[in-house]
């Protein structure tokens, strides 16, 4: 929409810088077309001047040349009371001529008969005053009009022009995200903005389509899975009730550690398919402080035999509107990378009212895997894990308008905070 507001204004402007660059070729095309017709009207006068005037000579030889505020005559060679030649014009051939004298430009027109020389001069200066000041009057009034004419009719043609383009944007943007494409089309004619709706609306279905299938599949996935792992996990509890000599066995902590994440994942696929499907209300509390002292507890074994200590310190009691394995997920990935790739040294996780703060000592991570962590699945090269956590993590934080941000220099460690808004600020804030 913002392009389309500023299409007229840009569109408009085009126009008048065309209209001003027409007026200004127009304006000096009229100054050199008047400036040769003020030319030929000159010549014209200057003609029937000295004509006039070689008629009077040859009736009255003491008739004297024109003296006027425009036009001074002279003849060579000067009689007695006839006024003094000057030395620039004693030369000149007979035709016309542009000549300087005494700073003042002049038309001359010299003519021979028998033994004199006619000369007749015209005055440019005082003319040229007059024309530039007029020119100028011309240059402004017709630039402005013309300028004015382009911008308007800029404005009108824009107008025109978009309104089927700023009709297609109003619609796309009031479809919404689960509207079907085919409402879209059937208002547009069939130009070029209705291929544009065409297509449009084919990208919407497709889009739909996409989605749906995504979503059903997590449904599908989500409710298939609680099948087997709920064997899993009721098989791993007869084994541990049955054979109390192996319950410490790490094949069996493994496994049960396994279902957990897994009931765990599944949760939250299925939390997400149904908040975006619109469903995101919810009456769930979380109270984080619970939560990370569970998590904390699940990947204590992950220091084992490692010279490295997990320190949690908890500062605050923040209490979150979602259901808790969001927060798990979220906060146990950061516990879990931390505590998987640290060989010595801490692992700090800082509890506060509005941010957890997970950092470690470890090895950092390579600047070039840290910059697309959250942006696309990384290559089995590039990841040290599953590859689908931070993933996953991002998708959360975006559904509940929660922050993550990963923090690393290697072989100085990582600090990665996850920031949300309790749920007093909340209430604070809506009262």
């Amino acid at each position: 929409m913002r392009l389309l507001l500023e299409l007229p204004s840009r569109v408009a402007f085009a126009f008048a810088c065309f209209g001003g660059v027409i007026s200004l070729v127009l304006c000096v095309g009229i100054y050199f077309f008047v400036l040769d017709i003020e030319k030929r009207i000159v010549d014209r006068n200057l003609n029937d001047e000295i004509q006039d005037y070689m008629d009077r000579r040859a009736r009255n030889p003491f008739s004297l040349p024109q003296k006027t505020v425009t036009m001074i005559g002279y003849v060579h060679p000067p009689r007695q009371s006839d006024p003094p030649v000057p030395p620039e014009l004693v030369d000149l051939q007979p035709g016309f001529h542009d000549l300087m004298l005494e700073n003042i430009s002049y038309r001359v027109l010299v003519r021979h008969r028998a033994d004199e020389r006619f000369m007749i001069l015209y005055n440019n200066m005082l003319v040229r005053r007059q024309r530039e000041l007029h020119l100028l009057v011309v240059l402004v009034l017709g630039g402005l009009t013309v300028t004015l004419l382009a911008t308007l009719g800029g404005y009108w043609v824009t107008d025109r022009v978009i309104s089927p383009v700023s009709e297609l944007a109003r619609r796309v943007q009031s479809m919404g995200e689960t509207a079907p494409g085919s409402l879209l089309a059937p208002h547009f004619s069939q130009d070029a903005v209705g291929d544009l709706a065409r297509v449009l609306s084919l990208r919407q279905d497709q889009i739909l389509g996409f989605l749906e299938r995504e979503r059903a599949f997590a449904t599908d996935v989500s409710h298939e899975l609680r099948n087997p792992l709920a064997i899993i996990q009721g098989a791993a509890d007869v084994l541990r009730e049955l054979f109390p000599v192996i319950q410490e066995a790490k094949p069996l902590q493994r496994i049960v550690r396994a279902v957990g994440d897994m009931n765990v994942l599944t949760s939250a696929l299925l939390l997400l398919s149904r908040g975006e499907r619109g469903d995101r209300q919810t009456h769930a509390t979380c109270h984080v402080a619970v939560v990370i002292k569970e998590v904390i507890e699940q990947n204590r074994f992950l220091l084992r035999n490692k010279e490295a200590q997990l320190q949690l310190i908890v500062d605050a009691q923040p209490v979150l509107n979602t259901e808790c394995v969001f927060v798990q997920i979220v906060a146990g990935n950061l516990v879990r990378n931390a505590c998987t790739y640290i060989h010595r040294g801490l692992v700090r996780v800082h509890l506060q009212e509005r941010e957890l703060t997970v950092s470690d000592t470890g090895s950092g991570i390579d600047p070039a895997i840290l910059e697309k962590l959250f942006h696309a699945r990384l290559t089995r090269s590039e990841s040290r894990g599953s590859g689908v956590g931070l993933t996953l993590v991002k998708r959360i934080c975006d559904r509940h308008q929660w922050q993550i941000t990963i923090e690393s220099q290697e072989h100085q460690g990582t600090v990665a905070r996850f920031i949300f808004k309790p749920e007093s600020e909340k209430l604070t804030s809506s009262s």
